[in-house]
C-alpha cells in the first residue's frame, strides 16, 4: 500500500478524522503544551494544505463526574473538551474510550441534540494520550490511501518480535488488572472480554512501527507519526524539529501502512544503537 509522493488532496479525496484524547482534569498544562505544539497543524498559518486541516477535529476527553469552574473555563475559551458519562481512573480508559465513541456516534447521526454536522462526520477516529505528539503532517496524507473500514492502525501488541506483554497483577500497579477481568491480551480497546478488537476479527489490527509508545534515542526521529511520554516542555522543541524536518524533506510520508520508511535519524551513533538494542529485544521501540 505505497502512499504517492505528493498525495492527493481534495475535499473528495480527504477523509475526516477525529482524534480523541484522554486527559485528568489536572493535566491543564499537558493540554496547554498541546494546544501550542502540534494542534497548530490545523491553524491557518500552517503549511499544511486546507484541505487536510478542514477535516481533523480534536478534543479532549474528561469524565463527567470531573466538572469543575476551572474546567468550565478553559473548555468556553478552547471549546475543545467534551465531557463522557465514564468514571475516572487509569484502569477506566477504556471505557471512556467506549462513552467517546457513543457520544460521537450521535452526534454524527444528527441525533445528539448538537445537530450533527460536518464536525463530527469522519471516516476515523483516532485515540492519543495528552502526553502524545501527533505529526498530522505526515498522518493525514497517508490516511488518503488507507482503507476507510475495518482498519484497525497503530502499535499493536500482538506478540510479533518483542512486542509482548502481559497482565499486571501489582494492584499498587496504575495498570493493574485482576484475573476475573482479562480480555484477550494483545490489542489496546479491550474492557471486559465482549468489548474487544479481536485479532481474529471483525477488524485486522495493522501495528506500525512509527507510532513509539516509549522514548526513543534520539527523541526525535523524522518518521514518527506518534510519539508517546513526552513532557509539556518537551512538545513545543518537538514540533520545532518536525517543522524543521518537514521543511528539508524529512519524514515518513512514502511508507506503507505497516511504516517500513525508517528516515534519515539512522546515521547518528546513539540511534544506531537503539535500533540494535531493540532488534536484540533489549528495548521496545
Amino acid at each position: 500500500m505505497e502512499v504517492d509522493e505528493e498525495p492527493s488532496c481534495s475535499g473528495s479525496s480527504t477523509p475526516r478524522l477525529c482524534i480523541f484524547i484522554s486527559s485528568a482534569p489536572a493535566n491543564v498544562a499537558r493540554r496547554q503544551s498541546l494546544r501550542k505544539s502540534w494542534f497548530r497543524y490545523l491553524d491557518d498559518a500552517s503549511s499544511l494544505p486546507e484541505c487536510y486541516r478542514k477535516n481533523v477535529t480534536i478534543k479532549f476527553v474528561i469524565s463527567l463526574e470531573a466538572q469543575s469552574e476551572e474546567l468550565a473555563s478553559e473548555e468556553a475559551q478552547y471549546g475543545d473538551m467534551v465531557y463522557v458519562d465514564a468514571p475516572q481512573g487509569y484502569h477506566m480508559l477504556w471505557r471512556k474510550a467506549l462513552a467517546f465513541f457513543a457520544w460521537l456516534e450521535e452526534r454524527a447521526c444528527g441525533s445528539g441534540g448538537g445537530g450533527g454536522g460536518d464536525e463530527y462526520d469522519y471516516q476515523y477516529v483516532m485515540h492519543a494520550d495528552d502526553d502524545s505528539f501527533v505529526r498530522l503532517d505526515l498522518l493525514l496524507p497517508l490516511l488518503v490511501q488507507w482503507p476507510r473500514q475495518r482498519f484497525y492502525w497503530g502499535y499493536v501488541w500482538d506478540g510479533s518480535g518483542n512486542r509482548v506483554t502481559a497482565p499486571i497483577r501489582n494492584p499498587a500497579n496504575k495498570s493493574y488488572m485482576p484475573e476475573e477481568q482479562d480480555p484477550p491480551f494483545g490489542i489496546h480497546l479491550c474492557g471486559p472480554p465482549d468489548l474487544c478488537v479481536l485479532p481474529e476479527g471483525p477488524v485486522t489490527p495493522v501495528h506500525d512501527d512509527r507510532v513509539r509508545p516509549y522514548r526513543p534515542i534520539p527523541i526525535f526521529r523524522p518518521d514518527t507519526l506518534v510519539q508517546h511520554y513526552l513532557r509539556p516542555e518537551e512538545m513545543r522543541p518537538y514540533y520545532t524539529q518536525a517543522l524543521e524536518a518537514a521543511a528539508g524533506g524529512g519524514g515518513g510520508g512514502g511508507a506503507d501502512a505497516g511504516g517500513s520508511s525508517q528516515g534519515a535519524y539512522g546515521s547518528s551513533a546513539p540511534a544506531q544503537l537503539y535500533d540494535q538494542l531493540v532488534s536484540l529485544g533489549l528495548l521496545r521501540r
